[in-house]
């Protein structure tokens, strides 16, 4: 439960009761996301605390709503953080994502960071039962990056460089070899983030120096650029150099929220008629994330380095946080978790 900016702490909370439209899980991963630390470290969507946080979570259904169909007691499920409300101006035309009333895990709803939790059942889906439940947690991620890589339009051919080595850049550059791209390119900072970049090619741009940005155009394979950038990296330097290092009319997706004002060269963007958008959450993209959580070309479950019991959530919130050469994606597993029944 997060009491307040900073203070993370164990609680014990009343089992959740699932309402009508409601499936109760009993959680077995929930995996930590950089929007976690992001709330543990300044709360920037304003949650009212205190709030059990978490949003990547799988797990088995203990109990199932009155109005609830399809789904039984004892069923593997991943479910979705959001919770579109159906009624508003952009659930109405077909940007449920964008809801401008919705639910969320962790931020107006209890999260996944417990021993139970509560999903409206049209956000759950089933997984197989060979699916290890850590990877199971990854659908939502998967989802989002899946919207990130559509908005970039990369198809057959296209060259493609997503900036930053945190594991949504890990999972957008291996969704991308799905494109048939002609080129991946991977920017990071980290070598051993780097080395999960499965189908791209990795470039530590720290070791490059003010080089970087003049080695990373050369990987692009042309002198003019990139058909795509994606800004997996939350900060004004990824966006301003994802920008220059695009082809004319050539196309920036700002996935990591970047904080604060940012300056972009607009001259620039005028006269090489490139164009900047925004990927958060995703447009019914869920099924198709789910469907490819098992798929060994992927190989997305690989992403999950560290697993540890919900007890252990202070050496579990470092890792995530700090440990850039030794983790990637951290699950927690409340008791009888993983080996549950």
């Amino acid at each position: 439960m997060l009491r307040s900016v900073g203070r993370l702490e164990l609680a014990d909370v009343e089992r959740p009761s699932p309402a009508e439209d409601q499936l109760l899980v009993r959680t077995r991963a929930a995996v930590i996301c950089t929007s976690d630390l992001n709330d543990v470290r300044a709360n920037p969507f304003g949650i009212r605390l205190p709030m059990v946080i978490g949003h990547e979570g799988a797990g088995t259904v203990e109990a199932v709503g009155a109005a609830v169909s399809g789904f039984s007691v004892g069923d593997r499920v991943a479910t979705h953080p959001v919770h579109p409300c159906g009624c508003c101006d952009n659930c109405r035309a077909g940007m449920a994502h964008l809801c401008s009333e919705m639910g969320h895990f962790g931020i107006n709803m209890p999260g996944t960071f417990a021993e139970f939790y509560v999903v409206r059942a049209d956000r759950a889906r089933r997984v197989p039962p060979d699916l290890d439940w850590a990877t199971a947690a990854l659908a939502e991620p998967a989802s989002v990056c899946l919207e990130a890589l559509a908005q970039a339009r990369i198809g057959a051919g296209g060259r493609l460089l997503v900036i930053g080595d945190g594991p949504f850049g890990v999972l957008i550059a291996r969704l991308a070899a799905r494109l048939d791209p002609a080129r991946v390119v991977m920017a990071g900072r980290h070598d051993f983030r780097l080395s999960f970049a499965r189908g791209a090619v990795p470039v530590n741009t720290r070791k490059l120096g003010d080089g970087a940005q003049a080695a990373l155009r050369a990987e692009s394979g042309r002198p003019s650029g990139y058909d795509a950038v994606i800004a997996a990296a939350g900060s004004p330097e990824a966006v301003a150099d994802g920008l220059a290092l695009l082809r004319p009319k050539g196309r920036l997706v700002v996935f990591s929220a970047v904080p604060g004002r940012t300056p972009i060269d607009l001259f620039d963007v005028h006269v090489r008629e490139l164009e900047v958008v925004g990927a958060c959450n995703d447009q019914e993209r869920f099924d198709e994330a789910v469907g490819l959580l098992g798929d060994p070309s992927l190989g997305l479950g690989e992403l999950i380095t560290h697993r540890l019991p919900l007890g252990q959530y202070r050496e579990a919130f470092r890792l995530a946080a700090e440990a850039r050469e030794e983790a990637m994606k951290v699950a927690l597993i409340p008791e009888g978790g993983e080996g549950g029944p």
